[in-house]
This record gives C-alpha cells, sequence and structure tokens, in this order.
C-alpha cells in the first residue's frame, strides 16, 4: 500500500479512536495508551503496547466494525489475556479469550450478536452464557472438557484477529500492572458513569489494589538464601507493619519455589471478601514466582487436609471448608507428625488474627509469614502484612 494510502487509514483510526472516546470515555481514555501500526498480519493484533492492523484489513472495514476490532484488542490488553496462555492450548486460549472480549463489547454497544468482515462474532461459552460471564480461564476449561480434540482446531478459524505475538510476552508483570493502574484511573476519571460493561466491573472488584506481597522478593528471602545474604532496606510502602523487609537484587524468575504452605482461616469471623483477598494473593504468588509447588489448607479449629496446586485453575477448583472458630495452634499441631523433609519451607498464615498465638518455638524454625486481613491485630512474632479489602 503506498504511503498515502497509509496516512489516510492512519488518519482514519485516529478519527475511530475520537469517536469511540466521545461516546464512551471509558474505554476512549483507555485507547489512548495504545499507538497504531501496520504490518503484513492478515488481521490485527495487540502486544499491549499498539495496535497493529494488516492494511488490507483495515480497507474492508466498516466504521463500526473498525471500532469493534479497536475495542476487541484493547479488551484483550485490559484483561491481561496477551500474558495469561502459560501451560495452555494456544489456539483454544486464543478462542476462549475472543469469546470473553467480544461479548464484553456487545454489552456496552447494546447489540446481541455481530457479522465483521463476512464472519458471525463468536461469543457465547459452550455452556451457552454470554462469555462476559465467565473468565477467559474458565471458558477455556469448558472448550477443553466439552470440545473432541479433532473438532478442536476449527474453532482457531473463528477468531479475526492473529495471538502469536503473545508467545513473546507471556507472564510480563510489569505490562499487567501497567495496565491494572489505566483501568484504574479510567474508572475514576469517568466516575460513576463510566460505560464500563458489568463483567469488567467484576474483574475490576477483584483486581482494584495491587498485591501486598512482592512474592518474589519474598520468597528469595525466605527460601533461597541464608540470612548472612540479606541487605536491610525501608518497607516498602504497600506493606504495613512494623518490620524491616530484606530485599535482594536478584529475583525468583526463572526458579522453581516447593512446599510452599498456605493456611487460610475460614473462621465465622472471616467475611467472603476477605477470603477473596486469600485467594487474590495466593493467585499473586503463583503469577509472580510462575513455577510454585503450593498448599492450601483451612484451619478454623481444626485443619484441613492440605490440597495441592501448582497453577491458578488448579487453586480455583479447592473449595474453602470451616465455619467454626479460630486456632492457630492446630496449624503447628498438624505439623507436629511430619518427618523433617516433608515439613513446608515457608508458611503463609492468611487470617484476621483474632486468636491465641502460640510461642514462636511451634513453628520448628520454619519460616512463618502472617498476612492480617482487615485486622489491626498484630501477631507475636514472625514477618506480618496487612491486607485491606478493596471496599474498606
Amino acid at each position: 500500500m503506498s504511503q498515502i494510502n497509509l496516512k489516510r487509514l492512519s488518519a482514519r483510526l485516529t478519527e475511530s479512536r475520537a469517536e469511540i472516546l466521545k461516546e464512551n470515555p471509558f474505554f476512549g481514555r483507555l485507547l489512548l495508551n495504545l499507538s497504531f501500526g501496520f504490518a503484513d498480519c492478515s488481521t490485527a493484533f495487540t502486544d499491549m503496547r499498539r495496535i497493529v492492523f494488516d492494511p488490507k484489513f483495515a480497507e474492508r472495514l466498516t466504521d463500526g466494525e473498525l471500532k469493534f476490532v479497536m475495542l476487541h484488542e484493547l479488551m484483550h490488553c485490559v484483561l491481561s489475556h496477551c500474558t495469561r496462555a502459560k501451560g495452555k492450548i494456544r489456539f483454544l486460549y486464543n478462542v476462549a479469550c475472543d469469546i470473553v472480549v467480544n461479548s464484553l463489547i456487545f454489552a456496552a454497544m447494546g447489540v446481541t450478536d455481530m457479522v465483521l468482515d463476512g464472519n458471525e462474532v463468536m461469543h457465547l461459552a459452550p455452556d451457552g452464557r454470554e462469555g462476559r460471564e465467565c473468565t477467559a480461564s474458565e471458558v477455556y476449561s469448558m472448550l477443553y472438557d466439552k470440545v473432541p480434540p479433532e473438532e478442536r482446531e476449527a474453532l482457531s478459524r473463528l477468531g479475526f484477529d492473529d495471538h502469536g505475538v503473545w508467545d513473546e510476552i507471556d507472564g510480563c508483570a510489569s505490562l499487567e500492572d501497567a495496565w491494572l493502574k489505566r483501568l484504574k484511573g479510567a474508572a475514576k476519571s469517568c466516575g460513576k458513569g463510566t460505560g464500563m460493561p458489568n463483567g469488567l466491573k467484576r474483574y475490576f472488584k477483584t483486581t482494584s489494589h495491587q498485591a501486598l506481597a512482592d512474592w518474589r522478593k519474598l520468597l528469595h528471602d525466605y527460601i533461597q538464601h541464608d540470612k548472612s545474604d540479606y541487605c536491610f532496606t525501608s518497607p516498602d510502602k504497600r506493606y504495613q507493619g512494623d518490620f524491616i523487609l530484606p530485599s535482594f537484587q536478584s529475583n525468583l524468575s526463572g526458579e522453581r519455589v516447593e512446599k510452599l504452605y498456605f493456611y487460610v482461616d475460614t473462621s465465622g469471623s472471616i467475611s467472603d471478601e476477605a477470603l477473596g483477598e486469600a485467594y487474590f494473593e495466593i493467585n499473586e504468588a503463583i503469577r509472580q514466582v510462575g513455577s510454585v509447588q503450593g498448599f492450601v489448607s483451612f484451619f478454623d479449629t481444626r485443619v484441613s487436609e492440605a490440597f495441592e496446586f501448582e497453577t491458578v485453575e488448579q487453586l480455583s477448583a479447592i473449595e474453602p471448608i470451616g465455619g467454626g472458630g479460630t486456632s492457630f495452634t492446630a496449624i503447628f499441631e498438624s505439623l507436629k507428625d511430619k518427618e523433617e523433609d516433608d515439613l513446608p519451607n515457608v508458611i503463609i498464615i492468611i487470617t484476621d488474627g483474632y486468636a491465641a498465638f502460640p510461642p514462636e518455638e511451634a513453628a520448628r524454625g520454619i519460616p512463618v509469614l502472617w498476612m492480617m486481613v482487615d485486622s489491626d491485630v498484630i501477631p507475636e512474632w514472625g514477618v506480618h502484612i496487612k491486607i485491606e479489602s478493596p471496599d474498606n
């Protein structure tokens, strides 16, 4: 395509973005964070920094279709789809992401179906629900369970954009964090009339705070190095509590952390929101570190069996158990019969802290991190972090 035609197409893209900004300031503000580019890619793609169009593809689109594609690529960025395909069948995950994104945009546009570049736009999960009612991981699991292997390949031809570039940006936490900040900023700027689809509001509610724990740093400190390696610095502003956090020049990227034990308080004083915060932090440990062998137990006055997990999907399938009083002693009593090689490398207790603390000797030398949810209780020993639910 000639330079003159590319300039004309660039102007059209800019005009389309301006129209989106006028029609829906929320989406428009977010789009301002993405530049436009052109490449011989057959359709379009995003790398969370740009939206790249094949000029011939963009030329074929109507103005409405062009705006739809912009919003489609934008939502992949906002939902961090581009960085979360690790361990999944790539093309099946691509389809799941497209179903969720398309359905979200349908809701924002007030439409129930659409044809783009001659093809129907997919927006329903395999169980018949709108994709916006699910996460991409949930839709992926449905596709994996319900679609026979011999039929899966055909699904990859139903999308209209190229996700191949995502292979180069898997696990880029800095990009995810940047888009979460942009999402917060757009929501704050636009106020109650954000124009944000309800499905995106649910996502925003579950991610509307930054993880309190820098898990790579914490686990590096407590598992990977001797105390003589510590370099003590001022506390990170994200942390609350009277302690100094050891920090290191390197991190755990690329390393596997094993025998990471989480104990989640499910006593009667713990709210559903607090449980949600607990799961958020454990998810963050998986995301930040990349390769973990984790175990989660639930406790009130008794401790449940330890459920093993390595992925967010495996963790999500674990149902909380409990509802009585609270006993921290029960946690350490459950470790008494374990052989030395079977003991946790580190214990993370997520609780509101309303119980008697056992003596530090009960931990048998295992590092303990207390994550205090919506509570001003200060543990008598160990490191502690205060977590506040977004609504508090």
